[in-house]
Order: C-alpha cells, then structure tokens, then sequence
C-alpha cells in the first residue's frame, strides 16, 4: 500500500479541478473534462478515488460499473509526474480492486494504450492478463490492448 504519508479516499467535488489538471497532464487525448468528473462524482454510480499527501492531489483512478454487468471498467489510473514511482498508481488500483470486490463486482476490465509499457507491467504484475487488442482506439490513432482480472473466485 501506500506509504503512510499518503491516504487514498473517495473523490469530492472539491477534488475536480485537480484531477481536471492530472487529466491533462497525465493523457495525450482521450481526457475526461471537468465537467465529466464533476458528473461522475456527484452521481456517485462510478468509483472516483483519490491519492493525496498534505493537501495536494498525487494520484487519482475512475472505475465505472457496466450496466446490466458484474464487470467494472476501469477508466483511468493517473498519478501527478512529481509523485510518480512512490506506488500510488498500484496502491490506487489495489483500492479500486477491493472496492470493486466488496461491492459485488466479479471482474475488473480495461484498455490502456499499446505503448505505455510501465502500465502494461504494472497490470501484468498485478494479475491482470491480456485478452486482445483494439487498433485505432485513442483520440490519435494508438492502439489499445485490453487486459481483464478476476476478483476472487473465477465466475463459472
């Protein structure tokens, strides 16, 4: 988990123009605006997390169920450049994942970017696996490979 000084919680209103700013800096394209967050975080229906330190946002993760589904999508892990390879990002997927699990979800989908090798590690390290690719899935033509974990026991 994160070190002590760090505390992950569940996102506010307060929180949206810096997670707007992680956005930003964080995704080529293919951003959330502000407006969407503040959305997402007053319906409450997504998983909105936050990782701070002294008041400042470091890191954030969205979650969103899938309708009709016990599967989460998760939308997007960032982590502010300064606070990056401290473990937020895999501390705040690890919250994400135990969440998702006491909420009843069965298993956690997502799509990241074909050439963003940390994430793919970090997600291979953590149990996800591979289950295809999608080409021309971003804003700018990049490809996506999608990945899949199980939370708990296999559903049959």
């Amino acid at each position: 988990m994160l070190p002590s000084p760090f505390q992950i919680r569940t996102a506010t209103l307060d929180d949206i123009p810096a997670m707007a700013r992680l956005e930003e800096i964080s995704f080529p394209g293919d951003r959330l605006s502000a407006r969407a967050l503040r959305r997402l975080v007053r319906e409450g229906r997504a998983l909105c997390l936050v990782a701070e330190r002294g008041g400042r946002l470091a890191g954030d993760a969205i979650a969103l169920p899938r309708q009709g589904s016990r599967s989460l999508r998760l939308y997007s892990v960032a982590v502010d450049p300064g606070f990056r390879k401290a473990g937020i990002g895999t501390a705040l997927l690890a919250e994400c994942e135990r969440q998702a699990s006491s909420a009843g979800h069965h298993e956690i989908r997502l799509e990241v970017r074909e050439d963003n090798a940390a994430a793919i590690r970090r997600y291979l390290a953590t149990g996800y696996v591979t289950t295809g690719r999608k080409p021309d899935f971003y804003d700018d033509g990049a490809a996506a490979i999608v990945m899949k974990k199980y939370l708990g026991a296999i559903p049959a």
